[in-house]
């Protein structure tokens, strides 16, 4: 569309005023450095290789789902439907893992939820965010641009132990979307919530290939937390402040 009396300088500068509204963020590795989890969990994961691979390969057969349509395709002619929500989702999760591991689904999901959520959550006591990530976060507030984060695992306990909790309005788990990242589900699961169209917000990732991939797929801005520039992503950073320059527009 032609703006009459408009230069494309001019125009170009309207547009960065008006481009976010809201700014959602993904957790692991991106509120915090990820080698800080690693070196915790280790000592702790060790015993449990195995179920720790079983439950890997699980969760990347199910984000495939996001990324290759004849894999949807597949599952839903296998299992009958695709899941749909989370408890649809983590039974799917569940069995997958059963059946790796040569067990029932029930104590499949009892060993998921113990060993994989609670047990590695109540580590983050011991794990500090970046440095320069809540004065950015309050910049952007003051801005008016709201915040909302969106992660592959549960995150309210983890962001009740980073200290993190009253800093967004939602934090959603993509697996209540029935998929993970880069699914299109979950990214339209944080438009929904935040009640904007997927352009008015800016997605804070540190996968390219999940968070980038899924956030620029579902119509989003998509920042990266990277030392090197990746092209696919619309801004990559460390430092915490820029971001807040950027997203600020």
């Amino acid at each position: 569309m032609a703006f009459r009396g408009w230069t494309p300088a001019a125009l170009s500068g309207y547009t960065r005023i008006m481009r976010f509204a809201a700014v959602g963020f993904d957790l692991d590795g991106t509120l915090y450095p990820a080698y800080r989890l690693y070196i915790l969990a280790f000592p702790r994961m060790l015993p449990k290789a195995v179920r720790l691979a079983a439950n890997n390969a699980a969760r990347q057969r199910l984000r495939s789902l996001g990324a290759d349509a004849a894999h949807r395709a597949a599952l839903a002619n296998e299992e009958g439907r695709l899941p749909s929500d989370g408890p649809s989702f983590r039974s799917l999760a569940a069995s997958l893992v059963a059946e790796r591991l040569g067990m029932e689904s029930d104590a499949a999901a009892a060993m998921i939820e113990r060993d994989f959520y609670h047990g590695i959550e109540e580590l983050f006591a011991r794990i500090e965010p970046y440095r320069g990530l809540e004065p950015a976060l309050d910049r952007m507030a003051r801005g008016a641009l709201r915040l909302g984060l969106l992660s592959d695992l549960p995150p309210r306990r983890k962001l009740e132990l980073l200290g993190l909790s009253h800093r967004f309005e939602c934090a959603l788990c993509s697996e209540d979307s029935g998929f993970l990242k880069p699914a299109k589900e979950p990214f339209a699961m944080l438009a929904s919530r935040l009640g904007l169209p997927p352009e008015r917000i800016l997605y804070v990732g540190n996968n390219p290939g999940i968070d980038i991939a899924g956030a620029k797929a579902a119509g989003m801005g998509a920042a990266l937390v990277s030392r090197r520039r990746v092209s696919e992503a619309d801004f990559c950073f460390t430092d915490w402040d820029r971001l807040a320059d950027f997203a600020l527009g």
